[in-house]
């Protein structure tokens, strides 16, 4: 099993703000675990501090109760002038059981009073003896409480109960600002480091940033032409072995020359094939003709014998498909020269139907369909460069699917454009083929094995298609499973002249 982080989702942030907001992270926590240590120890030395004063206080205030008691015999003279006060924010309570013998406040402003009774039951309320409590006392505050016993000297088995209280408000409101300073100290440190983080780890990441910008440029660079986007590379001075981001940009560059070097080469390469194709092709035009016009010129002399005539009849059929073969070589050798397509006004409707009229004639076993809409539909671009288009879909509608096949073509508007398509009801292409179906030479069988027609083709129609269909701008796209076959060509909206180009040679495709 393997565990890992989940992947968050939403907005990326650069790099450089990730480390400058983990180092103020970093900061805040440093600072917020001191924060607290000190503060801890702080409290610990206020309350030592208030505890080791109520001690004394109870220590000196016990030993004037027991004189007074001995000498008197009664507390009454510790409440006049002269008497007994506790230290300022404190108070006494001197009790017989549950029995209230003596009490005094004093505020802090040194005023005195006797407690309420209110106050004096949160006093009295049980708490370990001979230790210090923190004791809430209603309208006073939290106040640190001793619980001491004393007996006196005439009355040894007769206990009384003293309790002295220190206010706690000055060592809270001591602690108050100390945090408030401390995160007061810790936000100044965390903008301070944000800010000299922020240039630091900006300046330091500033040549990767080129480097990112070179790589974003080529990868936004067409390569088929064979050629990475000229000058393109990260500047020298950011090829620094010593740190990271020099050593990217480094290897960055090293990999731009390489991959320069091996496109040009194969670019080279395809440049020298496509010349060797289309010169071939139209070297092989002539003496292809010339093969084709003495096999059906001696195929009409008399007295041939039968097999003679089987013979150069078969001449003269390979030679015609020869003939075709180095056409359809030779168109896509002009096109792949990105030739200039005439953009004139079509009839798609006329076209679909001159189409449909010809492939009725020439496979009479299949059954062909038109869905045309009821006005002419008319589209921008070059109509023969469209025919030749509608009549290769059609074509190998016919060809790669069996008799009694049922062949639909159709013109739909939406608000794209003018989308036409090709459909039908055979076997359906083999999905493996679905991915290179464009491709020059590709061969696809159709579903369930073997070819609906004892002749085979070079692989060269639908490729012709989307080369066609690339210099007019058209898309072709093809959805097939078995039972139902669809190429559709979508013809966006543009109005007449948009697109058309005068600064190359027209190719001319009506008979290729």
């Amino acid at each position: 099993m393997r565990l890992g982080f989940p992947r968050r989702s939403g907005a990326r942030f650069p790099l450089r703000v990730h480390i400058v907001v983990l180092l103020c992270s970093l900061i805040v926590a440093v600072v917020g675990v001191i924060g607290v240590v000190s503060t801890t120890i702080l409290r610990q030395n206020l309350i030592t501090q208030a505890e080791n004063g109520v001690f004394l206080a109870s220590d000196n205030a016990i030993g004037r109760v027991s004189g007074e008691i001995t000498s008197t015999g009664d507390l009454e003279s510790l409440s006049g002038p002269f008497g007994l006060f506790a230290p300022p924010d404190g108070y006494y309570l001197i009790a017989d059981g549950d029995t209230v013998l003596f009490s005094v406040y004093v505020a802090p402003d040194y005023s005195a009073r006797n407690l309420t009774a209110a106050e004096t039951a949160a006093i009295l309320r049980p708490i370990p003896s001979d230790e210090t409590t923190s004791v809430s006392v209603p309208a006073l505050g939290e106040f640190l409480s001793l619980r001491t016993t004393f007996s006196l000297a005439s009355d040894p088995d007769h206990e009384l109960t003293f309790i002295t209280g220190g206010g706690l408000d000055d060592t809270n409101a001591t602690l108050r600002a100390f945090v408030l300073g401390e995160c007061i100290i810790g936000l100044i440190a965390a903008a301070i480091a944000a800010w000299i983080g922020y240039r630091l780890v900006r300046r330091e990441l500033t040549p990767l940033e080129r480097v990112v910008e070179v790589a974003d440029r080529v990868a936004s660079t067409p390569m088929s032409s064979g050629q990475v986007a000229d000058g393109e590379r990260v500047p020298l001075r950011d090829e620094d072995r010593e740190s990271e981001a020099g050593r990217v940009a480094g290897a960055l560059n090293r990999l731009l020359e390489h991959v320069e070097v091996s496109l040009n080469a194969r670019h080279a390469s395809e440049e020298s094939m496509r010349r060797f194709v289309a010169e071939a092709s139209h070297e092989l035009r002539n003496p292809l003709a010339a093969i084709r016009g003495y096999a059906d010129f001696t195929i009409t002399m008399p007295g041939l014998q039968r097999d003679v005539v089987g013979a150069l009849a078969r001449i003269g059929a390979e030679s015609e498909r020869m003939t075709t073969l180095v056409e359809q070589l030779l168109l896509l050798a002009k096109l792949d020269t990105d030739p200039a397509l005439r953009q004139d006004e079509v009839d798609l409707s006329k076209v679909v139907l001159e189409a449909i009229s010809d492939a009725r004639a020439a496979q009479p076993d299949h059954r062909w369909q038109l869905s045309l809409p009821p006005e002419p539909t008319v589209i921008i671009g070059d109509e023969d460069a469209i025919r030749r288009i509608l009549l290769n879909l059609v074509g190998n509608a016919g060809h790669h699917t069996p008799p009694g096949t049922s062949v639909t073509v159709s013109v739909v508007s939406d608000a794209r454009g003018t989308v036409l398509r090709v459909e039908d009801d055979g076997p359906g292409i083999p999905e493996a083929a679905l991915p290179t179906l464009f491709e020059r030479f590709t061969q696809a069988r159709p579903q369930g094995g073997g070819n609906t027609r004892d002749a085979t083709t070079v692989g060269l129609g639908l490729a012709i298609v989307s080369a066609l269909a690339s210099a007019s701008e058209f898309v072709v796209t093809v959805d097939s499973e078995p039972g139902r076959t669809r190429f559709s060509v979508l013809m966006p909206r543009r109005p007449h002249g948009v697109g058309e180009r005068s600064d190359a040679p027209e190719v001319d495709v009506a008979d290729r």
